[in-house]
């Protein structure tokens, strides 16, 4: 079993560099990303990666190729490591694999030429492979820009998959399945999410009871605390659907205090009562932490459900049956 040896000359460094330099052009003047957006991909920013290359045989030229397998992964500082395994390699059963980096790594690793804990976290857009026509090889600038294409295919490859994430539609968070009795029982959340129809709320509020389930009670708190928010919204729309003002001086990032000014005033007309009961449920919400037992972040949540149960039930069906002016 071989070892990968750290290269770290100068004329190495010139090699990362350039290669971090073809790397960073893909992405600014081919892409046009800058930004935020550089958060996407794996060696910007202040991000670093060790450069793993691995030189193996290869039987598909007559003339001088050297046959790489290249990969990244994440590290505290800018690194190239390399490993000769042409002899290991130089059998039929690796070379039927050429053109698949991934298979031919596999088998790379089920032959123990490498440690397998060399493949942990690696950058699997980087996973390529990558020939040089030169018979002796120096890691250095003018090979870095030998190298470009595979950096190319590197930020290609970072930019489909980040892409399609983006485009995709958040997939909504079902209504969690154990202690499902628990919450239909005491709650109904399951009819009140029917009845909303409303797939962002629904994510939102899934989310808050699997955080609940899975006794994260700080994430479930900070969730149910817009969740809240979110419902007194939906009432207020209803309201505004049928020509009342609800959502009069109605800001786009309103708070807590916004919402419960509006449910104040006509239509609804909450008494000083409710105006505590409201600010006593986002005082909960914020008064969570990370510090508090869990048993007082439990109630807290509980108390955030019991009051997202109050509001549905005593205000949702009046502003959908509210009639138009």
């Amino acid at each position: 079993m071989k070892k990968f040896t750290l290269l770290n000359k100068e004329q190495h460094s010139q090699f990362i560099e350039t290669l971090h330099d073809k790397y960073l052009d893909r992405i600014n003047k081919y892409y046009g990303i800058s930004g935020k957006d550089l958060s996407r991909f794996s060696w910007t920013e202040n991000k670093h990666v060790d450069l793993f290359i691995m030189k193996t045989y290869q039987d598909m030229y007559t003339f001088p190729t050297n046959y790489y397998i290249v990969f990244s992964r994440p590290s505290e500082s800018d690194r190239l490591l390399y490993i000769d395994l042409v002899e290991e390699t130089r059998v039929p059963s690796f070379g039927k694999l050429t053109g698949n980096p991934l298979e031919s790594i596999s088998w790379i690793v089920s032959n123990n030429l490498i440690e397998k804990n060399e493949l942990e976290n690696i950058n699997s857009s980087s996973l390529a492979f990558e020939f040089v026509l030169q018979k002796n090889v120096v890691f250095d600038s003018e090979l870095g820009d030998s190298f470009s294409d595979w950096a190319y295919k590197w930020v290609d490859s970072e930019y489909n998959s980040t892409q399609k994430k983006l485009s995709q539609p958040t997939t909504i968070e079902t209504f969690p399945t154990t202690n499902k009795r628990f919450f239909i029982d005491r709650y109904h959340f399951d009819e009140m999410l029917k009845v909303l129809n409303n797939e962002q709320f629904t994510d939102e509020f899934n989310q808050c009871l699997f955080a609940y389930e899975h006794e994260k009670w700080f994430l479930c708190c900070a969730g149910l605390g817009s969740c809240l928010e979110h419902l007194m919204f939906i009432i207020l729309k209803n309201y505004s659907n049928n020509g009342f003002n609800t959502l009069q001086n109605l800001s786009k990032n309103p708070t807590a205090n916004d919402y419960i000014a509006n449910f104040r005033k006509a239509p609804i007309n909450i008494s000083s009562r409710q105006e505590i009961f409201f600010k006593m449920l986002f005082m909960a919400r914020n008064a969570v932490d990370h510090h508090n037992t869990g048993k007082t972040q439990k109630g807290m949540c509980d108390l955030l459900l019991d009051g997202i149960s109050d509001t549905y039930n005593d205000y949702y069906s009046n502003s959908i049956n509210s009639e138009p002016i």
